[in-house]
């Protein structure tokens, strides 16, 4: 916007011979830099206006109906192709007699809070990316680092910057599932996380000033099922430099010891589940461990404002029924880990360019095969007194070499919660082991 502004005085001033003029505007605007709301202001919607009439026109026929394996073919193109197949060979999924089944529900935007705007105003003009992809002034500022993003990278950072509401507490109720026996293995966790830098809703902002170990976010979990994790404990811990490995420790309750988790281990299935340590939210760790390509965007159906509480299952289902799916214009990036040796060759992100979660997640093998995909099921929570947060209320993962399946719920969901910084410490997991 402002070098198009430029240009046009540039040609207004070789029209005009007021050249002086114009030299003496474009010295003010490099070296007073050009802030514009418009420039750092957060999109509202994903469309544009008459994108949004389009959407609306295809929502006269489709919103309310149920899509299953008969009609699923029907809107196939905003559907990853993998979870196509799985509504149209449910049996194989561990499907009930009536199958796998959805609605179409109208396209709602969701906004941010206040504080993400504020943040965002305030810090976005100061952003700037060094060379190595880094941001100089990473944990001072807050809020939406690159609002109008232009690459893979900056897309990444937005992402990393969503604090999900500062702090949060859920109980996480997972399914662990072998379709082809309806068998399936029922995990139960309480879980915090606590951001100390990049806070825009609740004080202190937007960081901690206090923070002698240079965290940047820190996960406690507590575990209640398996009944051979019951009263395990863990501790994760993210550090503001980008170089630096996490932290992990578990308190055992089997063997009542405390054991620190390994980095190699980040790849390590989770207790036989599909998913590794990288794969929360999507991904789950240092920014800078992987590159980035921007695809484009990509119309999906995404579950962005589900109840999960009316999601329905039975025994070995893979999938959760009578779940919500709003049409949707997602960011596709392409995401390559540095490390040659790491254990998926590829992910694929589309991720919400309103909140910057990541909705759906395809991966690939070591060898480029496609392996496994990921979907995200959002809603508004209460966030404070008069506001909401857009998070995470459950998943869908499936691994399509293995014909494997795990979904999970997130009930309970609390964010912007008081957390103390002395739970994400050993002599905590000590003392609540006795």
């Amino acid at each position: 916007m402002a070098l198009q502004f430029a240009a046009f005085c540039f040609i207004d001033a070789m029209h005009t011979q007021k050249l002086q003029s114009f030299f003496l505007f474009l010295f003010i605007l490099l070296n007073a830099g050009y802030s514009g709301a418009e420039e750092f202001s957060l999109a509202s919607s994903c469309y544009s206006s008459e994108e949004l009439q389009q959407v609306r026109r295809w929502e006269q026929r489709w919103a309310g109906k149920r899509i299953d394996g008969r009609n699923i073919d029907l809107v196939a193109d905003l559907l990853p192709e993998s979870f196509v197949e799985i509504y149209k060979n449910p049996a194989t999924w561990g499907a009930p007699d009536e199958g796998f089944y959805f609605y179409i529900a109208p396209y709602v935007p969701i906004k941010e809070t206040p504080g993400m705007y504020a943040a965002t105003r305030t810090h976005a003009p100061h952003i700037a990316l060094e060379p190595d992809g880094s941001i100089s002034n990473y944990e001072e500022v807050a809020g939406r680092p690159f609002p109008n993003p232009r690459s893979g990278l900056e897309i990444a950072w937005n992402f990393e910057f969503n604090t999900h509401g500062d702090s949060c507490f859920y109980q996480r109720t997972g399914y662990n599932i072998v379709p082809a026996r309806t068998v399936e293995k029922v995990g139960d966790q309480d879980a915090w996380e606590l951001f100390w830098v990049h806070r825009v809703d609740v004080d202190p902002l937007p960081f901690f000033s206090d923070n002698p170990k240079r965290l940047a976010r820190s996960t406690f979990y507590h575990m209640h099922s398996p009944p051979e994790f019951k009263n395990t404990r863990m501790f994760n811990l993210r550090y503001i430099e980008p170089d630096k490995s996490d932290d992990a420790y578990m308190w055992f309750s089997a063997f009542r010891r405390i054991q620190r988790i390994s980095t190699k281990q980040r790849t390590d299935s989770i207790d036989g589940t599909d998913l590794i340590y990288d794969d929360e939210y999507g991904w789950d760790g240092q920014i800078l461990r992987n590159t980035y390509t921007w695809k484009g965007t990509k119309e999906l159906l995404c579950a962005r404002h589900t109840d999960i509480e009316k999601a329905a299952r039975t025994q070995g289902q893979a999938m959760l029924n009578n779940i919500r799916r709003e049409r949707f214009k997602t960011y596709v990036v392409d995401v390559y880990n540095k490390d040659p040796h790491y254990i998926y060759a590829k992910r694929v992100w589309y991720i919400d360019p309103e909140t910057y979660l990541i909705l759906w997640t395809e991966i690939f093998d070591d060898l480029g095969r496609f392996w496994k995909c990921f979907e995200n099921l959002t809603d508004d929570v209460p966030h404070g007194a008069h506001q909401t947060k857009n998070f995470i209320v459950g998943s869908h993962y499936v691994d399509f070499q293995r014909v494997h399946a795990g979904t999970w719920r997130n009930n309970r969901v609390k964010t912007g919660v008081g957390i103390s910084r002395d739970m994400f410490t050993i002599y905590n997991l000590q003392k609540g082991g006795y």
